[in-house]
């Protein structure tokens, strides 16, 4: 009997690799583009300067100052993080019958060149413009924009970002956006500073890059450069995908309802070898788990460790120490699945499965069997049920 299903799931996987649409998925995800070319999927400065094009209303694209309205409509999109002075800002009521002139940003076409502040740091997009509504609101709009792709975000560096724009244009409407792959519980969490939006590149790809190419201003000449972009957008590296195409999302899921038997045996194999956590899809890079030093801030206290089992031990031992853990009834989860932290032996998840990779402390447990981005997220979720500052710290 176990070799006949050997045999049949043998027989399935065959199926499956020499399926047509399989085949057309593994060349999707496979085909070239100009960053991938010239070694820049991932280059920072390089995704600065697409945006800084983009959001200039002069640039060759021939939008004037569409893109700059969209991405300002975003930011009152619900998954949108929001900075702490979001609901006092008017300019969420005149936003569909603003107008901006004298738009400049850097970098941009014709200048490479970034914004740089001495004592302060170099912006990776600076934009100001005069706006007014046609009727009382009026005015200059100063936007700092940080992005991240693969570094962490640095919470010294968004306080001091912050600090510069409001001290220096105390009389304008300023605005600061995190653009990054990962967002956490809050701008805080996120950024280290409760002043910025934040964003990740799929709203970004799915609200404002989609509806671009389909702009009937838009000029044919440079279509292909925001192709290629959303193109670059779902390559992975070191364990990120910034964003998933509609195209991918429809194959996976025709693939998946005809050969889910196939997917599900992978997937359980791959979560019973410890290689993926059945919580989230990240998959550890290089086909282990990550490694190198992990920090995060924690009611403005630093823990740092070489992996997330010892960190998760060493902020179970706080939260221990220091009775904050009695705000929470126990066992506490975020979801119907799975329980974070618990006081119950042995510890159990709601579906009855013990722990994977429980650590403890006088009397505690906590669930540490997770990739290392989804780690960060289980504490800053915890952190902000107890009502604590979190942050992650880069090393």
């Amino acid at each position: 009997m176990k070799k006949k299903r050997k045999d049949v799931f043998a027989h399935r996987l065959v199926e499956l690799i020499s399926e047509p649409q399989f085949i057309k998925f593994e060349h999707m995800l496979s085909e070239p583009n100009i960053f991938k070319i010239v070694g820049r999927t991932h280059y920072e400065r390089w995704h600065s300067c697409f945006w800084g094009w983009l959001l200039d209303a002069n640039g060759s694209h021939l939008l004037s100052d569409y893109a700059l309205i969209r991405l300002l409509f975003l930011l009152i999109d619900d998954k949108c993080l929001k900075a702490k002075n979001h609901e006092g800002q008017y300019l969420w009521n005149v936003l569909p019958t603003i107008d901006f002139s004298d738009i400049e940003v850097a970098p941009n076409e014709n200048t490479s060149s970034e914004t740089s502040v001495t004592g302060v740091g170099r912006f990776d997009i600076f934009l100001t413009a005069k706006f007014t509504d046609g009727l009382e609101h009026h005015g200059r709009i100063n936007v700092i924009i940080e992005l991240k792709i693969d570094a962490k975000p640095s919470g010294e560096q968004s306080k001091k970002y912050a600090d510069w724009l409001f001290k220096n244009h105390p009389d304008d409407l300023n605005l600061l956006i995190y653009l990054t792959p990962r967002l956490l519980e809050s701008s805080k969490a996120t950024t280290g500073d409760d002043r910025w939006y934040c964003l990740d590149y799929q709203l970004l790809n799915d609200r404002l890059l989609l509806p671009l190419i389909d702009h009937p201003n838009l000029n044919e000449k440079v279509k292909p450069f925001i192709v290629q972009y959303v193109k670059n957008l779902k390559i992975r590296y070191r364990g990120i995908k910034m964003a998933i195409t509609n195209e991918e999302k429809r194959m996976a899921v025709a693939l998946y309802e005809k050969y889910n038997d196939v997917f599900d045996s992978i997937y359980d194999a791959l979560v019973s070898t410890g290689t993926i956590d059945h919580s989230t899809s990240d998959v550890a890079s290089d086909g282990g788990r990550e490694t190198g030093r992990i920090a995060v801030k924690v009611n403005g206290k630093v823990f740092a460790n070489e992996t997330l089992k010892q960190l998760i031990q060493d902020v179970l031992k706080y939260f221990v120490d220091t009775d904050v853990l009695s705000k929470l009834p126990l066992p506490w989860g975020t979801g119907r699945q799975r329980y974070i932290v618990t006081n119950e032996e042995p510890p159990k998840h709601p579906n009855g499965k013990d722990f994977f990779y429980p650590v403890r402390y006088k009397g505690f447990i906590m669930e540490s069997h997770y990739s290392r981005d989804r780690g960060i997220q289980v504490l800053a979720h915890l952190c902000e049920k107890l009502e604590i500052d979190f942050e992650q710290v880069e090393t």
